[in-house]
């Protein structure tokens, strides 16, 4: 008789078909757990420079890699126009969430805009969204502030800041969440959800919310400074600006799973000192005084450690130099082997 399992040099081999069923499922669950979370793009309006769209596109990387949760396909029917002006009709099954990145005038002051549209029935996740760029102006920005603007919009497509309220949050067949993440405080709006006022709370924030910018779908611009979504992200040029944990922790309470090993190193400024406290290197408790820092730069990442600094550094930060941030998007020493 033939065996279709060979023999094992073990006490008590399990049957075959135990081994059989244990490696098939350890084989679906690793191919699952590897998938990635992908955020495709579909231009329209001006075409974009082939260096703005990879731009683009590695903004769509870059914040997919934030994300952990399986996309749930879904069948679309709709109309032209249906989330945006000038949008073409969709009748598809969707498998992968997506944005229009649509080029087109807009308000002097803005760079871009961004919206989900369409939620999933149950979990009220965005289906797809729009974001719009501005045409006027485009060309003035450089690859660092068009990848900045593109991670902070892509974050508004997936409902950060724009699924914070329960009028916003209506799926696909007209059903309603109820829940708020925000709610008013005197003459402003706290954020009060709990994952990302944990992830505040441990980076030294105080009080039962974060303050948010006067539209209520930003972090308040004296509260986090300079961070990718927050109120006063646009002073902060010329680099990529970092995504905290308590972005991903607001990733987490509209019901992504997250990878939260992804947040960028991020401090609070300190209280009562303002933003500039946020990127100048404290005298004490772990971090090089200012003295410390050689005119012109660190000449290495490793130096830069050896003095003490918090790192990545950002430009415009003491101790910051172009020869360090390879890529350009004013991010030094990234990577912890450089």
């Amino acid at each position: 008789m033939t065996t279709l399992c060979p023999e094992l040099s073990l006490p008590r081999p399990a049957p075959c078909w135990r081994w059989l069923l244990g490696l098939v499922a350890l084989l679906c669950w690793t191919q699952a757990s590897a998938a990635p979370f992908v955020i495709d793009t579909r231009f329209l309006g001006r075409p974009l420079s082939a260096g703005q769209r990879a731009t683009v596109q590695e903004a769509a990387t870059r914040v997919g890699a934030l994300i952990q949760s399986p996309y749930k396909p879904v069948k679309l029917d709709l109309p032209a126009d249906s989330c945006d002006d000038g949008l073409p009709r969709l009748k598809e099954t969707v498998r992968r969430f997506f944005v229009f990145v649509v080029v087109k005038p807009l308000a002097d002051d803005l760079y871009a805009t961004a919206m989900p549209c369409e939620l999933h029935d149950g979990s009220f996740l965005p289906i797809y969204g729009v974001i719009d760029l501005n045409a006027r102006g485009l060309n003035e920005l450089s690859r660092a502030e068009l990848l900045d603007t593109m991670v902070h919009e892509l974050l508004h497509a997936l409902g950060v800041g724009t699924l914070w309220e329960p009028e916003s949050r209506v799926s696909l067949s007209g059903e309603a969440d109820e829940r708020s993440f925000v709610r008013p405080q005197g003459r402003s709006w706290v954020y009060t959800a709990p994952r990302a006022l944990a992830a505040y709370r441990a980076l030294g924030g105080q009080g039962n919310g974060i303050p948010l910018d006067a539209d209520a779908g930003h972090w308040a611009g004296p509260t986090v400074c300079a961070e990718i979504l927050s109120g006063s992200a646009g002073d902060y040029t010329e680099r990529v600006n970092p995504v905290s944990a308590i972005t991903l922790g607001a990733l987490e309470d509209l019901g992504y799973q997250v990878n939260r090993a992804a947040a960028s190193p991020f401090r609070l400024p300190q209280p009562g000192k303002g933003c500039a406290s946020q990127t100048t290197p404290a005298p004490a408790g772990g971090s090089a005084a200012t003295s410390a820092i050689p005119a012109g730069g660190f000449v290495s990442c490793a130096q830069a450690r050896a003095a003490g600094v918090a790192l990545p550094l950002r430009r415009g930060q003491p101790g910051y130099r172009p020869g360090l941030d390879g890529d350009q998007d004013g991010l030094a020493c990234e990577s912890p082997g450089r």
